[in-house]
């Protein structure tokens, strides 16, 4: 589940919560779980805005290979390595997953149609369809089988898995695969045996996962996902692992910010001040600017500082209600409304700020009521109100007729309140229905119908708390409406009575049925797809070609609401029930439910694991898996009592005062800029250098011990920064205590120093030699590639490149064409005099990039501030030069121009300027210069040839077979 924007607001506002991952500085995780799904989105469609982009599917499945393999070296799991991928999500996610699929298959149809209209040619095998990637497609059926494929080959093969519990949940297991997480970790708190201590690590993309984690309250939580840059222009994440910056997000410092954050509450409450309370209504806060289950609330935006502002109404709300507001994932209804009560001044503040700017506007347009549907219910209320007067007035008439002469008639009961007061909520109430009646369709807003808005919004609210704490409370149960009720219409809801049907989740087809646009009707068994297409299918209004979405008050266009009709759970049934019979076996085998798989190495079990695709990937032919559906003191020195550390005092003079004051303010700043924290006053400033690692050092007696490492960079600290009475502890090296634990025969061992660095040993039987600290390790020896010769010869396989003269000299044109052609020329549509929109076509071969300062080797290179070419340059401008001799010469004649028409180069009636322009800007797509790739000019960077000469060279090494070589 997603929370827009809501992982850019807690690092904007928490800027120390995450740490970039470095080697050497990673804690020790007891259990390590991933969210699937984002990874086997980035590693089949990285990026879509490039409709060139194509994909074979045994490239998707090493790449989600490699990407777990990397993330488990990372985070090195002691105990469990959780896998989980979407399964059949519940009724109330399929609004969200059924709007998503729908954009993006009209996102993908639009960027198709828009590079066909500008002349781009297309791949001819068929795109990546991202909406395959649901339970019950073909393409997760195979991801499933290969990712138990992988666990086998890992677990038989890399000793690195072979003390883990591995368990893999595919799409095959119904629910979301954060929440099966969630489930795992809650089962394992209600075991006896349970571990408090245990340490969680969980990857995963979606910012929710932060309020997640929150929920076990759990003492040792973090998570792990790829670095996010905020502003500027879009960036795609990068494909490979190696490539990614990986940060680390520790929950005991969120819940430490969470505590500070609410602290001025502590003295304010008559009840117990509990952090784990205070932690489960922030959970509840963050649902209500909006998630995958339901709108966010009107004009509650992140970005508008909506979290601010519902903090601060609970704070001023908490002293007044007696106790928490979430217990436990069970809402206190009458702790709620009063909050909510509190919370709907926003709207009130909110609307007095537009209703300033509709007086303005009104009062010079001249209409009271900008808004049709607004005028009439205003103009209704007001009839109302008068009739309710005049009758109030009559009764008093009549009441004083029946009194007697000498009693004085009261006064009128009924006092107007101010005019503006009264206008205003009047404004208040029309405005409100105006957006009922504009966004929902509905034509009378009753007390009915803001009874249900308020009823369905508590449940929703009630549903999700349920999901988070304890899992899936009904599996059927939705938010019926695409927007949220105004807070000030959220009332008398302490007393409401929430029912919800357990249910049972969709099979695998009904949920495809249920999301999926008509675009991806392939990614259904056949017997269904005429639902989607035909105009006699019963739900044909489920799927239409063409929608609308609304903003909503929100920026981003991926924001924006889909207005698409909510699936009827009990007609799509019904429409599939024909259909079923018309499965084939594979296909019926998909459309089922099963377990989450646990797999765990066992030696004394061998098998052949056949491959799903053996030409591709090869089988396994020893497996070994079964599966089921204090640290030694190194050099730092501990003082206590009344012991201190070695101290100097002298006297600071005014220099050396002078350079105390610019240091200190030089850390301050780095702490207020960089890390939201001011220091305020500093008298000490503790010099420090930081802990890099650990290294084995060898004893006389043949034992090893860890000798800490530290940085040879010494660091300023000021002193009330330092955290005092850490416990550190690393059990990974604890039962390590002789040379032989740490170098236990048959382990791997590599070559660290000359002559052989680099090489991997195996480590031999040395009960003979270690007595004297020594070990013996059996080494290959790789063949090595000669490639001294080649560098000494290595101009003679070199480009030769030229400066633009000589190629002009050798082509008859000047060195301005040269230049120019080797650059970009744009071209624009009719004449410089009558030009026809601002379309413009780039016909220049594009070899050059003064501005990025970017060159394409092995055809130009920038040598200082001037350019050379090589002499495929010089063929490449021959050939353009004998297809359109023309342009070259009008261009020569026209070279002050920036910008040229097809007009004025084509004149003639029976030239088409138009087409020539094609055919050039065909010719040069087709040509295999528009494939190059670019580089930098300040690198160097070896020539094709002398690339090609280094690969022959170690191609000879790989047919040569490995040394030996005996090494103690």
């Amino acid at each position: 589940m997603g929370v827009p924007k809501f992982y850019r607001w807690i690092s904007e506002r928490y800027p120390c919560l995450s740490q970039v991952l470095k080697e050497h500085q990673i804690p020790e995780f007891d259990n390590l779980y991933l969210d699937m799904n984002g990874i086997i989105h980035q590693c089949s469609h990285p990026n879509d805005d490039d409709v060139h982009f194509r994909i074979s599917e045994d490239k998707i499945f090493a790449d989600i290979f490699h990407y777990l393999e990397v993330l488990f070296r990372i985070i090195k799991p002691r105990k469990v390595f959780f896998m989980a991928v979407d399964g059949v999500a519940p009724r109330a996610k399929m609004n969200q997953q059924r709007g998503r699929r729908f954009r993006s298959a009209k996102e993908a149809e639009d960027k198709i149609k828009k590079a066909l209209e500008k002349g781009e040619t297309l791949p001819t095998e068929a795109r990546f369809d991202s909406n395959c990637i649901t339970p019950g497609t073909e393409f997760m059926a195979r991801l499933h089988e290969h990712l138990k494929y992988f666990v086998n080959m890992k677990i038989s093969t890399d000793k690195s898995w072979q003390g883990v519990t591995v368990y893999l949940s595919g799409h095959e297991t119904p629910g979301e695969g954060e929440h099966k997480i969630m489930e795992f970790i809650r089962s394992e708190k209600a075991k006896p045996h349970h571990d408090p201590n245990t340490r969680h690590c969980l990857y995963g993309l979606d910012a929710d996962l932060i309020m997640l984690g929150l929920t076990s309250h759990e003492a040792h939580f973090a998570l792990l996902r790829e670095e996010v840059r905020f502003g500027g222009k879009k960036s795609q994440r990068a494909c490979a692992p190696e490539e990614t910056t990986f940060h680390l997000l520790h929950l005991s410092l969120m819940r430490e910010y969470i505590d500070y954050e609410f602290s001025p509450v502590k003295d304010k409450i008559s009840f117990e001040y509990n952090i784990e309370r205070i932690i489960d209504d922030w959970i509840l806060m963050g649902f209500l600017v909006g998630n995958d289950f339901i709108p966010h609330l009107p004009h509650l935006h992140i970005n508008h500082d909506a979290l601010p502002l519902l903090y601060r109404t609970y704070m001023a709300i908490l002293p007044e209600l007696g106790g928490y507001i979430n217990e436990n994932g069970h809402l206190n209804l009458k702790r709620f409304e009063k909050y909510l009560t509190r919370l709907s001044d926003f709207d009130r503040e909110h609307f007095s700020e537009v209703f300033v700017d509709l007086k303005w506007f009104e009062s010079k347009v001249g209409n009271k009521y900008l808004n049709e549907a607004a005028g009439i219910a205003a103009e209704e209320a007001r009839k109302i109100k008068q009739k309710k007067q005049q009758a109030q007035e009559n009764s008093i008439c009549l009441a004083a007729l029946e009194k007697n002469e000498g009693e004085v008639t009261p006064k009128t009961v009924v006092e107007d309140e101010p005019e503006d007061d009264d206008l205003f909520e009047t404004e208040f109430r029309q405005y409100k229905r105006t957006y009922y009646m504009t966004k929902m369709g509905v034509e009378v807003v009753s007390d009915d119908f803001l009874a249900d808005q308020a009823e369905c919004y508590v449940q929703a609210i009630q549903w999700i708390l349920h999901y988070y704490y304890h899992g899936v409370q009904s599996w059927s149960w939705y938010y019926p409406y695409h927007y949220a009720p105004y807070l000030s219409d959220i009332r008398n809801i302490g007393e409401l009575k929430m029912k919800f049907e357990l249910g049972k989740p969709f099979m695998p087809f009904e949920q495809l049925l249920a999301v999926l646009p008509a675009a991806s009707k392939d990614l259904l068994p056949k017997c269904y797809q005429h639902l989607m297409i035909s105009q006699d299918s019963p739900i044909i209004e489920y799927y239409p070609p063409d929608f609308k979405t609304d903003l909503n008050g929100k920026q981003q266009e991926w924001e924006a609401v889909v207005l698409i009709p909510f699936i009827d759970e009990k007609r799509l049934l019904l429409a599939m029930e024909s259909c079923n019979k018309c499965l084939k076996e594979e296909e019926k085998r998909r459309n089922t439910h099963s377990a989450c798989l646990m797999y765990w190495y066992a030696k004394d079990v061998e098998f052949q694991y056949l491959s799903p695709w053996p030409e591709k990937f090869p089988a396994i032919e020893r497996c070994h898996t079964r599966f089921y559906l204090e640290e030694p003191h190194g050099t730092q020195k501990l003082y206590m009592g009344n012991a201190v550390p070695p101290t100097k005092v002298a006297y600071v003079g005014d220099k050396e005062q002078s350079s105390w004051f610019k240091d200190i303010q030089g850390i301050s700043e780095h702490y207020q800029r960089r890390k939201g924290i001011i220091i305020h006053e500093t008298s000490i400033v503790v010099y420090a250098q930081l802990l890099t690692g650990n290294r084995y050092q060898l004893k006389q007696n043949g034992e090893v011990y860890l000798e800490k490492q530290w940085s040879k960079q010494v660091l300023p600290f000021v002193y009330q920064t330092v955290v005092k009475d850490i416990k550190a502890f690393d059990s990974h090296f604890s039962n390590i205590r002789t040379l032989d634990d740490l170098f236990p025969p048959g382990s791997t061992a590599f070559m660290l120093g000359s002559p052989y660095y680099g090489c991997m040993g195996e480590v031999q039987d040395s009960r003979d030699v270690i007595t004297e600290g020594r070990i013996r390790v059996v080494f290959s020896i790789p063949c090595e590639p000669q490639l001294d010769p080649l560098i000494q010869n290595q101009h003679k396989y070199s480009v030769k490149y030229n400066p633009a003269y000589v190629l002009a000299s050798r082509l008859g044109v000047s060195g301005y064409l040269v230049s120019r052609f080797t650059g970009s020329i744009f071209i624009g549509r009719g004449s410089k005099k009558n030009p026809h929109g601002e379309q413009k076509a780039n016909v220049g071969l594009n070899l050059k990039f003064n501005k990025k300062n970017e060159e394409v080797p092995g055809y130009t290179k920038k040598v200082g501030n001037e350019w050379t070419y090589s002499s495929a340059v010089e063929q490449l401008l021959a050939e353009y030069l004998e297809r359109v001799p023309e342009l070259f010469s009008y261009i020569a004649k026209n070279s002050q121009e920036d910008i040229f028409y097809e007009d004025d180069i084509w004149p003639g009636e029976d030239e088409n300027g138009a087409e020539k322009v094609q055919e050039i800007v065909a010719w040069l797509k087709a040509h295999p210069v528009s494939a190059l790739s670019r580089a930098s000019c300040d690198l160097q960077i070896l020539d094709a040839a002398i690339v090609e000469k280094i690969e022959e060279e170690i191609e000879k090494c790989k047919v040569c077979s490995l040394n030996h070589r005996i090494i103690e």
